[in-house]
């Protein structure tokens, strides 16, 4: 059974806001095309997802979440922690639609892991982690030409559960 965190209005609000602003870089950008929708949903609501998922593991963990704003990435890497007596970078990736594999960019794999959730209107269900050697040993899959690139795809499946709160200890100003 996944671990679900329902975020509160209050921080559901906050993550909306910081998806506006850090869509503003975009917007910005000249060469930004307003109207894209690329992987077929808007930058904000990528932004929205990608809060959503940083606010409920910070929930889960703990933590303190990066609210910073980023001209367009936070370089894959949402939380540094000790896990295992080990400093490692935890990416928390976020699907809206039920996911059936945690997917990770090609030439993006930079964190040591990667917990994949599920954003079910403002409840994230977090279906399982991947340590960066594992994202790396699937196969590349294609996707569809407009998307440019290629992902690792690890099943739900193959993922495994994600550390219990206790087992993870937060580095620096997370």
């Amino acid at each position: 059974m996944p671990d679900s965190i329902d975020v509160s209005p209050r921080y559901v609000r906050r993550a909306r806001q910081l998806a506006t602003r850090r869509n503003q870089s975009f917007e910005d950008d000249d060469n930004w095309d307003n109207d894209a929708k690329t992987y077929g949903v808007e930058a904000k609501e990528r932004n929205f997802r990608g809060l959503m998922g940083e606010l409920a593991f910070g929930e889960y963990a703990d933590l303190t979440v990066d609210t910073e704003e980023y001209e367009r990435t936070d370089g894959g890497e949402d939380f540094t922690m000790e896990y295992e007596g080990v400093s490692c970078t935890f990416d928390i990736k976020i699907a809206q639609k039920k996911p059936y594999a945690l997917f990770v960019k090609e030439g993006c794999v930079g964190a040591d892991y990667y917990i994949q959730g599920h954003l079910n209107g403002q409840t994230v269900n977090f279906l399982g982690m991947a340590a960066r050697k594992d994202v790396l040993s699937t196969e590349l899959s294609e996707t569809p030409p407009e998307y440019d690139h290629r992902n690792y795809e690890v099943p739900i499946a193959d993922l495994q559960p994600i550390p219990e709160p206790e087992a993870l200890k937060p580095i620096g100003s997370n």
